[in-house]
C-alpha cells in the first residue's frame, strides 16, 4: 500500500494510519500511531480478543497492560493477550510513532476501532 493511500483518523494529539488491514480478509489489523506530547488512549483502559504487538519506532511510550507498566523507547516491543486491560500514552516532550499489530480477534470485531475511538 502506498503511503498516501492510507486511512488515517485523526483524533485529539494524534493520528491512527491503517497499514493494509482493512483490505485484508485475515484477523490481522496493523496501523501506525503517531502521538503528540502528552498524548493517550485517555483515563479508561480497553479490551479485545486476540493479541497485540506494539513496536517503538521512535519517542517513548507507556503501555499499562492490567496492574503491569512498561516504558518502552525506540526499538523496545511488546507482545500480550488483549483481552488483558489495556492503555496507552506518550510520557515524554517529543513525538512518538509506534508500530501496532492486533491479530487472532474474533469475528466482526474491529480492534483498531476500539483504539481510536478511546483517543477521541
Amino acid at each position: 500500500m502506498k503511503s498516501d493511500e492510507r486511512t488515517r483518523m485523526s483524533f485529539t494529539r494524534g493520528v491512527f494510519e491503517a497499514l493494509g488491514g482493512e483490505q485484508f480478509g485475515g484477523h490481522v489489523e496493523p496501523f501506525m500511531l503517531t502521538l503528540e506530547s502528552g498524548a493517550s488512549c485517555g483515563p479508561h483502559s480497553m479490551s479485545h480478543t486476540g493479541h497485540e504487538f506494539v513496536f517503538c519506532l521512535r519517542g517513548q511510550l507507556d503501555y499499562q497492560v492490567e496492574k503491569n507498566d512498561y516504558h518502552m523507547e525506540a526499538g523496545d516491543s511488546l507482545l500480550f493477550a488483549a483481552q488483558l486491560k489495556h492503555k496507552w500514552r506518550n510520557p515524554s516532550h517529543n513525538v512518538t510513532n509506534a508500530l501496532i499489530i492486533i491479530s487472532g480477534f474474533a469475528e466482526g470485531e474491529e480492534p483498531h476501532a476500539m483504539h481510536w475511538k478511546k483517543s477521541i
